[in-house]
């Protein structure tokens, strides 16, 4: 029953969130071509995080590697390994944040009020923080990395 209740909220989520610069893939195939085209001069990184209700969260994300410090990105919810719920991609340019101990950070605007912000762990790997740069808490287990891919 509570997956049911939050299928049904999340299919309501995705319906009625029509942003300025977040477009459901099935709407937006221009999305996918800008994406595409950013992401043979940028950084391509990409994983799965844990969600509370589903199987987890693909994330591709392209940063541009040139003065714009544009982005790309698309989320794909999972119900299963294979079958996919819905797909959102949101793109404009991110913040550079210094933290703690020299870490880096980039902070994306993905909506009216909603940002996601990675940890640049290594030249090869993203990982997905809190807003207050906080990280996931390492006990739990779950993985919140996307590895380089270009």
């Amino acid at each position: 029953m509570k997956k049911i209740v939050f299928m049904v909220a999340a299919c309501a989520l995705m319906a009625s969130c029509n942003c300025n610069n977040k477009t459901n893939s099935a709407a937006g195939k221009a999305d996918s071509t800008a994406q595409d085209s950013m992401a043979t001069d940028s950084m391509v990184y990409e994983g799965t995080v844990p969600a509370a209700d589903m199987a987890g969260i693909n994330y591709r994300l392209a940063i541009a590697q040139d003065s714009s410090k544009s982005f790309a990105i698309t989320e794909t919810y999972m119900k299963s390994e294979t079958d996919k719920a819905g797909s959102f991609s949101y793109s404009g340019q991110y913040k550079e944040l210094d933290g703690k101990n020299n870490k880096k950070y980039y902070q994306l605007a993905t909506g009216k009020g909603d940002t996601l912000t990675f940890l640049l762990l290594n030249d090869s790997a993203l990982r997905m923080v809190s807003n207050n740069l906080e990280e996931p808490d390492s006990k739990s287990g779950l993985n919140y990395d996307l590895k380089l891919k270009k």
